[in-house]
C-alpha cells in the first residue's frame, strides 16, 4: 500500500466536549467503531473515576451500536481504572501520534479506518493519528488547563483548531 502525503490535522468535527457528540453524528458517517483518549478528552488529568454523566453517554453511544475503545498515551493506571469504570476495553501506551498501536487495535477488532473515528483533545496527538490512519478525527477542547504546558500546546494547536472550526 503506498503512504498518502502527510496529513495535514485538521479535525473533522470539532466540539466544545463529548457530551455535544451524539450517535447520529457517527451513524450518518457509517461510523461504527470509535476509539476514545482519556486525559483531558472523558476526564481531567487530576480525576481518576468516571463520573455518571460519563457512563450514561457511553451506554447511549452503544446502545445506538457503536463500539468504543480507550486509545491512550497514558502509562499508568488511568487506562485501566477507565476500562473498568466504563466497560470498554483499552490501549494504553499508544504513542500517538504514531500508527502503530491504532492500526494494531483496528486489525484486531476487524474495523476499518473508514468506519472509524478518533475523539480526542489534543491535535498533535489524537487529530494527527487519526488523519495517517485515514479516519474520522473528532477534536474536543480540553476539559483542563491544569499547567503552563497544557496551555502553551493548545496555543500551538490554535491555526488548526481554527480551520476546524465550524464543523
Amino acid at each position: 500500500m503506498r503512504n498518502a502525503p502527510f496529513p495535514f490535522p485538521v479535525p473533522d468535527v470539532m466540539k466544545d466536549n463529548i457530551y455535544e457528540l451524539t450517535p447520529r453524528l457517527f451513524t450518518d458517517r457509517g461510523i461504527r467503531f470509535i476509539l476514545l483518549d482519556i486525559d483531558n478528552t472523558i476526564a481531567p488529568y487530576t480525576v481518576n473515576a468516571a463520573s455518571d454523566r460519563l457512563r450514561a453517554w457511553v451506554r447511549d453511544m452503544q446502545a445506538a451500536g457503536l463500539e468504543l475503545f480507550i486509545l491512550s498515551n497514558n502509562k499508568g493506571t488511568r487506562p485501566e481504572i477507565f476500562s473498568a469504570a466504563l466497560g470498554l476495553p483499552y490501549r494504553k501506551r499508544a504513542r500517538k501520534p504514531f500508527v502503530r498501536a491504532a492500526r494494531e487495535v483496528l486489525a484486531e477488532t476487524g474495523h476499518s479506518p473508514g468506519e472509524t473515528a478518533f475523539i480526542g483533545d489534543q491535535i498533535y496527538t489524537d487529530t494527527l493519528c487519526a488523519k495517517c490512519c485515514g479516519a474520522f478525527a473528532v477534536t474536543v477542547k480540553p476539559i483542563e488547563f491544569s499547567n503552563f504546558w497544557l496551555r502553551l500546546r493548545y496555543w500551538a494547536e490554535w491555526p488548526f483548531r481554527c480551520a476546524g472550526a465550524g464543523r
